[in-house]
């Protein structure tokens, strides 16, 4: 057996080198400069990856704000319009997108997107509304928002440079190049068949639904049928609405006793409204209830209204400042005497509420204070101020808080005998408060990539 040589290997055996363990040193000496010396200098960063970011720098970073519910589909919009960078953080955007949506009197919607330039491209500002009517299906909703999105991005990639990679295209009508029948000599229809509308602007809406959850020990069924006629015109806004929920349930206890939680509600309401100005409407509310929770067989109440808006109610998806005053009566019958010895009443109301609300590129905001007051006796009252505040602070980090106090001094629907454990268990009646408060905070810290382009599908949340 030979004996060992100096390295450890037996003398007898040929002494075999490693070229490629070597070699690979300053291989990985190179690799470790380039991971670390990025990180702590991002201008070498980008000289070192420069090849990487060639494909789509020229194309605008676009960053969506948007908080309309299930119609602002981040991913459809990403999958569909990609001549852009869609980013993460408004600090990395050359276009910051606010996505905001009104009600429509016909069940539809106006949505009302705000393209604000940044950076190099600042000034450079456009806004476009998209309107869905009450019947559109999401699809339909879905692919009007995109298009609308595609034709306000087109001017922001035009300057980047993009522009030799579009081609237009019209699948509209044909212009008309006279003053042929039914046309104005510029292609448009007159404005009487443009807007004419048998209707005269109203719009009806009747549903009825109901669900049931069967089980050993408890069994629950519901019955919600509604009704509403709206007409909304610039002048004008009349609702009317009516709304019914019949539930029935019942649970088992562990000792084999029933418990059963049957009830009625219903609602209506009426609101007229007449535009005066741009910043001044009038109006009057009307609204018919019951109420178990708060010991009312029936409630009517009338309330004649002023409001004025510092903004232009144009602008109200963006911003508002409100101040609305309202005085009226309420009539009351109650399922049992009151703490106020009685079983029904009419007494004068009145009520002030101040709002400011605004959606700007640093986030959005809200702040509103409302007071309330019974006119026959002036202990009778109650006020509260509530807030929320949505503030990106800087990259990546954002600060959510809202709050919420009042004061309650108006519970003139007290029964005056005590409520059963049971009804306050199960819902049917609550202990009068003299207060609420209500107050959340949080912060969000997002880093990484700020590139959000890629979309993929697979194991949605409904299947896992």
């Amino acid at each position: 057996m030979s004996s060992p040589g100096p390295n450890g290997w037996p003398s007898s055996l040929p002494r075999r080198s490693f070229p490629v363990a070597f070699a690979s040193v300053p291989f990985l000496l190179v690799a470790a400069l380039l991971f670390v010396l990025p990180s702590a200098m991002p201008g070498l960063q980008a000289q070192l990856f420069s090849a990487d970011r060639t494909v789509g720098a020229q194309q605008a970073r676009v960053f969506l704000d948007c908080q309309v519910g299930r119609d602002c589909s981040f991913d459809h919009f990403r999958t569909e319009i990609n001549f852009v960078n869609w980013v993460r953080d408004r600090a990395d955007a050359d276009v910051h997108i606010i996505f905001t949506s009104t009600g429509l009197a016909n069940g539809g919607r106006q949505y009302s997107i705000d393209f604000l330039g940044l950076r190099e491209m600042e000034g450079l500002d456009d806004h476009l509304t998209f309107t869905s009517t009450g019947t559109d299906s999401s699809r339909q909703t879905q692919d009007g928002l995109t298009q609308t999105l595609r034709l306000g991005l087109v001017r922001y990639s035009v300057q980047t440079g993009s522009g030799q990679f579009f081609r237009i295209g019209y699948d509209g009508p044909t212009s008309a190049s006279g003053s042929g029948d039914g046309g104005n000599g510029d292609g448009s229809a007159g404005a009487e068949d443009a807007f004419y509308d048998p209707w005269n602007y109203w719009t009806f809406r009747m549903g009825l639904s109901g669900n049931m959850d069967l089980r050993e020990t408890r069994t629950e069924t519901r019955m919600n049928p509604s009704f509403s006629a709206n007409r909304v015109t610039p002048d004008w806004k009349i609702e009317l609405s009516s709304w019914m929920n019949m539930r029935r349930e019942s649970r088992q206890l562990s000792d084999g006793r029933e418990v059963r939680n049957d009830f009625t509600s219903w609602r209506l309401s009426t609101l007229l409204v007449r535009s005066v100005s741009d910043h001044i409407s009038v109006g009057v509310d009307l609204g018919a209830r019951n109420s178990q929770q708060q010991n009312q067989r029936s409630r009517v109440n009338a309330a004649p209204a002023v409001e004025y808006n510092y903004f232009p109610y144009q602008e109200a998806t963006r911003r508002q400042f409100i101040a609305h005053y309202a005085v009226g009566f309420e009539n009351s019958r109650y399922a049992e005497e009151t703490i106020y010895g009685v079983f029904s009443e009419t007494v004068p109301q009145h009520r002030i509420a101040v709002q400011y609300r605004a959606r700007e590129e640093w986030g959005n905001a809200g702040l509103g204070f409302d007071t309330s007051q019974y006119l026959h006796d002036a202990s009778l009252y109650s006020m509260g101020v509530a807030g929320d505040l949505s503030y990106r602070i800087t990259r990546g980090l954002e600060l959510n808080m809202s709050g919420e106090a009042a004061l309650v001094n108006d519970n003139i629907h007290t029964p005056a005998a005590s409520i059963p454990d049971e009804d306050i268990l199960l819902g049917r009646q609550s202990l009068p408060s003299s207060y609420r408060y209500q107050a959340s905070l949080g912060f969000n810290y997002r880093w990484g990539s700020s590139f959000a382009n890629v979309v993929n599908n697979r194991f949605p949340r409904a299947v896992r």
